[in-house]
């Protein structure tokens, strides 16, 4: 049998096994330390070993149990960044899509994801007042702030033909509280971070809109064309919700 192949019968057995594992870490997920019992020393130990001359087999499987036992247990006393358990249903279908491995470019390549995914933005779409809208889903926040500040530089100061620095200068407003993703995003696309515009916040860490109309009057008696508004309807430190 070549190396990748697997019969339906090894692979429901090594799939047992994981969910078996699964199982057995969500089962005692709340009682775990928030950090691994663990040191920089002792994880290059165990993961940064030199480069396997032959598959492993099953035994690549064995280290899942110190994967997990040196990793941040994200139950309900994690508060750090954004990210909270992993959604037990959600992995089930992460595990199917995986398996199907499907090209969500166009309808052709993958009817029914396709299909879903346009339904699911079609969803999202109308939850926020935007029906009729049509769009992506992306792999997270940094990818659709990038995909949104690079439509939204397009239909202001379109660069795509003649480069970015003819485009001439263009700015970004967005609240002090606003996620790195922003200014990281306005730097990978050309536009500047000096041009990127940071309106002052209320007590409540929410955006100011009479900051946001002065700036936005003063950038444009200056020739300055502005290009976008960034608001947060969450922010990663506070949870505050800009004036929509």
């Amino acid at each position: 049998m070549k190396p990748l192949e697997l019969s339906p019968e090894h692979f429901g057995a090594l799939a047992a096994d994981m969910v078996a594992l699964s199982v057995q870490y969500l089962s005692a997920l709340d009682a775990r330390p928030i950090f691994p019992r663990t040191t920089g020393t002792e994880t290059e130990r165990l993961f940064a070993g030199e480069a396997p001359e032959h598959g492993m087999g099953d035994r690549a499987f064995d280290a899942l149990r110190e994967v997990i036992a040196h990793s941040r247990a994200q139950n309900g006393r994690f508060f750090g960044y954004v990210q909270g358990p992993g959604e037990p249903i959600a992995a089930l279908g992460d595990f199917v899509a995986s398996i199907l491995t499907q090209n969500i470019t166009a309808w052709r390549s993958s009817p029914a994801g396709v299909t879903i995914e346009r339904t699911v933005v079609r969803w999202l779409a109308e939850a926020v007042g935007c029906h009729d809208f049509s769009g992506t889903l992306t792999g997270g926040g940094s990818a659709a702030n990038l995909m949104g500040l690079a439509m939204a530089r397009e239909s202001r100061i379109p660069a795509n033909d003649r480069g970015i620095y003819n485009a001439g200068a263009g700015v970004i407003y967005a609240s002090e509280q606003v996620h790195m993703a922003v200014p990281k995003a306005v730097a990978m696309l050309g536009i500047g971070c000096e041009n990127l515009h940071y309106v002052p916040c209320d007590d409540s860490y929410r955006m100011v809109p009479s900051a946001l109309e002065r700036a936005i009057r003063t950038d444009e008696a200056q020739g300055r064309k502005p290009i976008a508004v960034v608001v947060s309807a969450g922010t990663v430190n506070t949870g505050s919700i800009d004036p929509l």
